[in-house]
Order: structure tokens, then sequence, then C-alpha cells
């Protein structure tokens, strides 16, 4: 930011005025909002070994760099792009590089990335790289590559989320800065994506395999598939057959031209690469090398993120693009090279160590390491040379960073990207840039201001994607069970919003009919949610109400379902809104708030939370495949619970005014209480039975909360889908249309009702298996994958 004499440069004016003015307060504020946006669009990042996503860290003052400067430095990221593609061509080519005497061949032959099942017997595909992200850092003497992702790059979908949400922290300075777009980097990923299909193929078919919601950048992964409008597949939606690639889909199996990777190379196919691996596609590897599907990026490439390459890379460039390398890297030495080794050797404490590949061992500074480790370092380099590296450390720039309550420099780099197009490499205007504080990486949003992007030739954004893309199995299980969960968090809210009135009326000014209903109305929570008794005293029941709202590893609980939805929702991200983390947010927030703010307040919370949910997917989604599903979880899932909690509170319910209590309890649990007063306003007053309860939350086919409303919109719902439609629908809906409410709602000389008994419990069953049917009918798919590893459980 600033310059040698401690100016600010005009550059940095903007952010310079912005860390003038508000003071710590107004920057705390700024954080706070980043904060909460990173929170709304559900921006998140898993670290390796933890449980569940965490918030993306991001620093809402952003890292300035003069466009000019840019222009000439992208020009350099271009080159390392195109050079990578082609030294990865060579090498799982004709490897004339290695036949000159330009590389090692230890080098390349003994690193774990360089797959020899890779190598080709025909032409090779157009790219074989296709996305290049390039660490860059800039030192005493300008900017220097520090690393190499040609592998499966991430980061460029994480600096569109931080763009989006810096500009909206930062409005009135992002809008006053001339500041390059991102969007253009990835509308020639669009176009470069069909570019790079098999030849002969007119209208290809993309998708994104990565590893799953569980992966560490999944919510990039989701956001690219978005941003791209590609399908987002895991290997268990592909199969290969008849020498193709194929995606399976509710309709059958659709051909795969072209597969953008987020997986490791090798975990992509248990055949030729790790045999353990679950998240691959058994034959990838086979027709992807003969081109009948272009993997992007080729499943070799990780062998260039190797820093033993550095020293061979400036006359690789003059030999393969004839032209010398733009971005130099910090002068390094690989130890596989007899004098290479003795000059890390004989200055260990001096250089940054670091392996041929990342599985070996972390990077470490020699300066940091004990008299002792430095002699244990030496001994493993000196048995195994080729394995290690040693760099000059580089002393990069700062830029002010917000850290806690302070603005601190702190040293930065920037992750840039380029994508293959076909006029060849579109650099992002930005990047992904970093900072390391006290609890780890912090993201930065990168702005190019200054001088005009280079002129871009107009080109048309191609669709990617077919008129109907295919809906996979696992997908159509996803949606549907996110239907099922979210309703089933509404039921239970709603459930316990309702009987927790009843208690707190219990707790103020009991009287008789409130006593005498709540062992029915606990009993109904208990039975309907499945997690038995609350107790007996006054403290146990408070105690099991407030763990029924908040203990999220108990099945039954609020907590346990509202969870549930959000890991369903982040299993088909890709399919939904961004809108949709905003109420999906306010759920989790309304459940981290019942220590402050009580129980109640967070059921009405997530009843509010909820009801925006299903507003916003209802008008977000398209009426597809994956729609109808969503919808019939959501149907199921309200049906069984209306048949659950009728069956549990008026079976047995007490006679008088504590059985009318009970059922009005089940109409506000049903939100029908009001259409029941409005309909029938005698009953109350005259004392009459639950036949009209009864009538209204079962039979009534104009009640969007009775069980005969859902299974008729169930019925369209499946009769949109594939197949024919499951037995139990018709078993269903012929129990239903033969109940009798009045004969149900007679009760017997113990004054339960067996009859209503009788006919909910065959209803329950009848539903249970539609449920079960409809899964078998939609969401099986092959046998779960399982290692070809011959040794695997042998000992």
């Amino acid at each position: 930011m600033r310059a040698a004499d401690g100016s600010v440069r005009p550059l940095w004016a903007g952010v310079a005025a912005l860390l003038d003015r508000p003071g710590l307060a107004g920057l705390r504020s700024r954080r706070e909002d980043t904060e909460r946006l990173l929170a709304d669009e559900g921006v998140a990042y898993r670290p390796p070994g933890a449980d569940e996503p965490q918030a993306w860290r991001l620093d809402p003052l952003p890292l300035v760099l003069d466009g000019a400067e840019w222009t000439g430095l992208a020009r350099g990221v271009a080159q390392r792009a195109e050079l990578a593609d082609r030294l990865l061509a060579d090498l799982y080519g004709p490897r004339t590089v290695l036949d000159r005497g330009l590389l090692p061949v230890e080098l390349i032959d003994g690193h774990p990335g360089y797959l020899h099942a890779w190598r080709r017997s025909v032409g090779r595909p157009r790219r074989e790289v296709f996305l290049a992200g390039i660490e860059l850092g800039r030192g005493p003497d300008g900017w220097t590559v520090l690393d190499d992702r040609v592998q499966a790059p991430s980061g460029a979908g994480y600096a569109m989320a931080g763009r989006r949400v810096v500009s909206r922290a930062l409005a009135g300075l992002h809008r006053r800065s001339p500041i390059r777009r991102l969007r253009p980097f990835f509308d020639a990923m669009r176009t470069g994506l069909p570019a790079a299909a098999p030849p002969g193929v007119d209208e290809p078919r993309i998708v994104l395999l990565h590893p799953g919601p569980e992966a560490e950048t999944a919510y990039e992964q989701a956001l690219l598939s978005s941003l791209l409008g590609i399908g987002l597949v895991r290997g268990s939606d592909l199969t290969v057959r008849g020498g193709r690639l194929w995606q399976q889909s509710l309709g059958g199996l659709d051909p795969v031209d072209v597969v953008l990777r987020r997986l490791d190379a090798q975990w992509c196919d248990p055949l030729d690469l790790r045999p353990d691996s679950l998240l691959g596609v058994p034959g990838l590897v086979e027709v992807a090398r003969v081109g009948t599907v272009s993997v992007l990026n080729g499943l070799g490439s990780e062998v260039l993120e190797n820093p033993g390459l550095a020293p061979y890379l400036p006359q690789l460039c003059r030999a393969l693009l004839g032209e010398d390398l733009q971005i130099p890297a910090p002068q390094t030495w690989w130890c596989g090279d007899p004098a290479g080794r003795a000059h890390v050797l004989a200055r260990l404490g001096e250089l940054v160590i670091a392996p041929i590949a990342r599985d070996i061992a972390e990077p470490v500074h020699g300066a940091a390491l004990t008299a002792a480790e430095r002699e244990e370092l030496a001994a493993r380099i000196t048995a195994e040379p080729h394995l290690w590296t040693g760099r000059v450390p580089v002393e990069l720039s700062t830029a002010p960073t917000l850290a806690g309550d302070a603005t601190v420099d702190l040293p930065v780099s920037v992750r840039a990207f380029a994508v293959a197009s076909d006029t060849g490499w579109e650099v992002l205007d930005g990047g992904l840039g970093m900072v390391t504080d006290a609890d780890g990486v912090l993201a930065k949003d990168v702005w190019i201001v200054g001088e005009p992007a280079p002129p871009r030739p107009d080109q048309t954004v191609p669709s990617i994607l077919p008129a109907t893309p295919p809906l996979s199995p696992r997908t159509a299980d996803d949606l549907f069970w996110f239907g099922r969960y979210a309703e089933r968090a509404e039921a239970t809210a709603r459930l316990l919003r309702a009987v927790d009135d009843r208690w707190a009326d219990v707790i103020v000014s009991p009287d008789g009919a409130v006593l005498t209903a709540m062992p029915t109305l606990l009993a109904a929570v208990a039975a309907v949610t499945g997690t038995g008794p609350l107790g007996r005293s006054t403290d146990e029941v408070a105690a099991g109400l407030r763990a029924l709202v908040c203990d999220r590893e108990r099945p039954g609980t609020l907590a346990f379902a509202v969870h549930h939805t959000i890991r369903t929702a982040q299993a088909v991200r890709e399919q939904l809104s961004t809108d949709t983390w905003l109420a999906l947010g306010r759920l989790e927030s309304a459940l981290a708030g019942v220590g402050e703010h009580g129980e109640r307040d967070a059921l009405d919370e997530v009843v509010a939370g909820l009801l925006a949910l299903w507003g916003i997917v209802a008008d977000g989604l398209v009426r597809d495949a994956g729609w109808h599903l969503l919808a019939a979880g959501r149907r199921i899932e309200r049906a069984q619970q209306v048949v659950a909690l009728v069956r549990a509170a008026l079976v047995a319910s007490p006679r008088g005014a504590a059985g009318r209590l009970v059922a009005e309890t089940v109409l506000i649990a049903t939100e029908s209480v009001i259409t029941h007063r409005r309909r029938h306003p005698q009953d109350a007053a005259a004392g009459r039975g639950i036949a009209t309860v009864l009538e209204l939350l079962l039979t009534d086919t104009e009640n969007p909360r009775a069980v005969a409303f859902q299974l008729a919109g169930l019925a369209d719902d499946l009769a949109r889908l594939p197949g024919r439609p499951p037995a139990a629908m018709g078993r269903a809906t012929q129990l239903l249309a033969t109940l009798d409410v009045h004969a149900l709602s007679t009760r017997s000389a113990d004054g339960t009702r067996p009859a209503l008994d009788t006919a909910l419990a065959e209803l329950a069953t009848a539903l249970a298996e539609l449920a079960d049917q409809v899964a078998a009918t939609h969401f099986a798919v092959a046998l779960p994958p399982h290692p070809f590893d011959p040794l695997a459980g042998t000992g």
C-alpha cells in the first residue's frame, strides 16, 4: 500500500481513506458485514479432518494491484499455463525432453504423480491443461512463482464468492473504483469446455466430477457447476460401457463427452490407479486415454506440481515455446542432482526444504528446525535425494489486513488462474489473495484497477447443458430427502411450539383441563418424534422439551432434522438458488440462539425460516424431475407426520374439555385450527366429537395439511416421473377413501378409539411402503463401489 518513502500509493488511496475515516469500530462493522454476507450465501470450507464445513474466512480489505502491472503479469501466467500443457503432452507422449536430457528421468518417473497408465497409444486430446492455478508472490526483486497448481486447481470460485461479498460490504468504494470484472473468465471457461470435446462431437455433454459434499472445497465445486451451467456428479453417478463414459439418470444412461475434474487423479479410477478408491469410475483412464471422453485437466498433470522442475523450466520454456520464461521462481536446487544435493545439505538452515510431492511431507524452513531435526532431515535427503528440493525463501510484500481488533500488515500471495480458449489463454483479472494470521489462512479479494482490460474478441457464450439435464439417482435421492427433512423439521417445530404453549399454561396458571390433557400431549410428542418419554417431574419435562429443540445428535429432535436438511441441501447445492442459504442460515442461527432467547423464540424463528425456505424453493426450481421428487418427499413426510400425530394424540385422548384441548392442539400443530373454527364454530361450544377434526386432517382434499390433499398431489408428482406409479400409492389412496370419520371417532368401553388406531396403523404402513417403493424405483443404482485392491482385507 505504501511506497518506499511511506506515502500511500495512489492506487490505494480509497482503501487508505477507508482505514482512516471510521476507525476500528467501523472496520469491525465491515468485518461483521462480511461474515454475515458469507453466512447468507453459505460460503464454506471444510478443513482436512473437520467434521463440518466452516465459514469461509475473508478479509474485507481488498488487495489492490495496478492494471498495467497485472497485464504484464497475466502474460507470464498464460505463458506458464501453455508451457505446462506442452510439457505434459511431451511427457505422456514422445518424451523428447527426457531423451534430450532437458529433464532428469528420475525427476519424472520417480514422482508419484506421474501416471504410466496415462501414456497414449493414440493422438493426444486438444489439451492436457485446461485450467491452471499459479501461486504468485512479490518479493524484493519483483514477482515470483511460488507454486504451480495444475492437478485440479481450486480457488477461482472462491475468488468470485469473495468479490460478491466485498462488493457489498464496501459498496461505495467498489462502485467508485475502476475494477476489472471476473465474469469474463468464467465465460471463457464455458466457451472452452465444449471446444475440448473429442473430435466429431457437436453438442458435447459436460460434467464436473467431484468427491461429494464432504470435500474440502465442496462449496466452490457447486458454485462452479452453477456458474458454468454443467452437471455436478460423483464417481457413482458415472459408468463405463462399450468404450464410452455414461451418466446414470432417471431415464437411463446419457453419454458424457467432457469431464472437468475436481477429484485428484489417483482417486479417479480404481482399475488403473488407486485400487482402494471408492470415489472414482472404473475404466475412466482407458476411455480417456483412447479419446472417447476428454478429462480436464489430464489425469497425469500432478507431476508438474513438482518444485524440483524449477531449475529446468527456463531451458524447457526456450525448447518448447522458443521464448524466455517471463516470471521466475525462487532459486531452487533438486537434491537428485549431486551438486544440488551438496548445496542444499550445506545450507540446510537457510533454505526452505520441500518434497517433490505434497503427500511425502510438508515444506519446512530449515531455520525453524532444531539441530537434531536438521540432522534427521539431512539423513532423509541423503537416503532418497530425488524426493527433495531446497529453495531460497522469499520475503513477501505485505498488505493491510483486518485481524482481530487491529489492522496489521501481513505477507500476501495471489493464486492466479488461466483457462484455455480458442485464442490462447484467458487469465482471471484478479485471483485469490491469501494471508495467514493467528487463526489460519484468510482470503482477500484482488482488485485490478487503473488500466482497462485488454479487448477481448466478441463471442457468444454457449449453453453447455442439454435443455433437460440428466438427473442422477443420487441427486434424486438427495432432493427427495431434502424435501422430507425440511418438512419433518417444520412439523416438529410446529408440534413442539403448540405443546410448549400448553406446558407454559401448566407452569403459569394450571387448570384441570390443561393438567389432564398434558400427559396425552407429551406422550404424543414422544411417539411422533420417536425420542421416548420426556419424564414425569416438571424439571424433567422442561429439560426434555429443550433437548427436543437443541440436541442435534439425537434422531427425532428439531435440531437433528434441521441439521440433515442443511446437509442434504449441501449435497444438491448446485440445484438450489443462492437465496436458499439465507433461509438455511436463519435456521442455524435460531437454534444457536436458544440459550440466549429461549426455546419458544427459536421455534418461531425456525418455522419462519422454513416458510421462507419453501417460498425460495418453490420460486427457484423449475418443475422438472428434481422438483417433483423434492415435492414427493415433502408430501410423503407431511402425510406421515399428520397420521402419526393424529394417531398418537386422538386414539386415547381424554374426555371432555381436556379432550377438546388435545384436539385443538393437534389442529394448531397442523396449521388447521383457523379453518376448523371457521367451518365448525359450533363444535367447541357443543362439545361434539372429533369427526370434523379427522375429516379436515385426513380426508379433506382442499386442506393442504390433509393426507388426502398430499396423496392427490403425490399422484401428480409421481405421474411426471419415469416408470410406473408404486403399487402402494393405490393402496394408500384406497385406504383413505374407505375411512368413515364418524365411525372412527367412536370410543370403545375403555374410552379409546381402536378402530381409528387400526385404520391409521394401516395407513402409516402404506405410506412407509410408498416411500420405500419410490426410493426403489428412482434411486436404485448399481451396487455401491468397492475397492479393487486384491490385498484388501488380507492383513
